[in-house]
């Protein structure tokens, strides 16, 4: 029994853990499906340059809790972008299906 508490927190700790990384990679994806849409053909470091710039964009100057930048979750989801088809990537041209074929990649790597 003693042991249950801790365990219950750590499993705890780890489920938002996820949720919080899920949620960053959605919102990086918006975010670079944004950019790709305007230049489909630019560098990875381009990309993880804009979508650094519209994140802290988003975080008000006076939040107490502000979000770290998360460089490996940003890379990932560039990486996932430049491995795609140019088949694939013609299919991204507006936001939203650049959004779903993303999140369909994304699904597909879990």
């Amino acid at each position: 029994m003693k042991y249950l508490l801790p365990t219950l927190l750590l499993f705890t700790a780890a489920s938002a853990s996820a949720a919080d990384e899920q949620q960053t990679q959605a919102s990086y994806i918006n975010h670079l499906c944004s950019v790709v849409v305007k230049q489909p053909e630019a560098s990875a470091d381009y990309y993880l340059q804009k979508i650094k710039e519209m994140s802290m964009r988003g975080e008000s100057a006076s939040a107490l809790n502000k979000d770290e930048f998360d460089q490996e979750i940003a890379e990932e989801v560039v990486n996932s972008w430049q491995s795609l088809s140019p088949e694939q990537r013609q299919q991204a041209k507006s936001t939203d299906a650049c959004q779903q074929l993303m999140a369909s990649e994304f699904q597909q790597a879990d």
